[in-house]
């Protein structure tokens, strides 16, 4: 897709429960194109116009509400019974296989590329996300030397833009509600030339505008709080495969890894 048509799909995605209200000419104000261009991208992936989209939609199911009165009230108004467990599971399931789809695609490739041979990888989560960014930058440094966790509680992000790394590169995950932090700090490295590759939920609409290199994993769930099961799996395979990129350093920096637990004995 072109930049535009990046932009009026990442606002449709993350949008949909406000599209059957919208024209084409709201949806143009807020992803800052014309109003002809969101008609062309409407043709382009099959609709006649925005009143064929609406109409598809109107009756569609809603996203679930983000607030945490919104959650209990949807769980207080289920049943609670093995028909919400199986839609719940057929949810996971096909988020699975959108994380899957994304393995070997050309942004896959890269960004394994930078999390190998980036001089430093700097890993940034906010809220829900700080434990998962933590544990993501724990057994990526067991991998190679130069990771850590980012979370701006100096207010600089100094390590990350005014470091030494002549060739950092940072990995941001966020979900929604998205925090301040995520998009100043993906803006700061757009600007600043940095790396970035983000791992995000499918409603993040402004994460392309910053980076090619974004992965989109649907969270949506029957459950009181969104999945973060995809997050894990897509974790999982990037270091799996900068294992494999990293080929035979691994093993020497495992062995350096395993020397200093024995010597410290925090393992049994």
């Amino acid at each position: 897709m072109t930049r535009s048509e990046r932009r009026i799909a990442s606002y449709m995605l993350g949008n949909v429960h406000l599209l059957p209200f919208e024209n084409a000419a709201v949806i143009a104000g807020k992803t800052g194109v014309s109003a002809m261009t969101v008609g062309r991208f409407l043709r382009s992936i099959g609709y006649g116009g925005i009143a064929e989209l609406k109409s598809e939609l109107r009756d569609a199911a809603l996203s679930s509400g983000l607030t945490i009165s919104g959650r209990l009230d949807r769980i207080r108004a289920s049943r609670g019974t093995g028909e919400d467990l199986h839609r719940n599971l057929q949810l996971e399931v096909n988020a699975l296989v959108g994380v899957y789809e994304q393995v070997g695609s050309p942004s896959w490739k890269t960004a394994v590329d930078r999390l190998a041979r980036a001089d430093e990888v700097f890993v940034a989560g906010f809220q829900t996300l700080a434990g998962m960014a933590a544990d993501f930058a724990a057994r990526l440094q067991y991998l190679r030397p130069g990771v850590r966790a980012v979370d701006g509680r100096d207010g600089t992000f100094a390590d990350v833009f005014a470091g030494r790394a002549r060739h950092p590169c940072v990995v941001l995950l966020e979900m929604r509600r998205y925090t301040r932090y995520s998009e100043l700090l993906a803006k700061t490295a757009r600007q600043s030339g940095v790396d970035l590759v983000v791992i995000c939920d499918r409603h993040c609409h402004w994460a392309r505008d910053h980076t090619s290199l974004v992965f989109t994993v649907d969270t949506d769930s029957t459950l009181f709080w969104d999945s973060q099961s995809p997050f894990v799996s897509l974790i999982n395979l990037l270091l799996d495969h900068t294992v494999r990129r990293l080929r035979g350093a691994v093993g020497k920096r495992l062995e350096a890894m395993a020397a200093l637990q024995e010597g410290f004995g925090a393992f049994e």
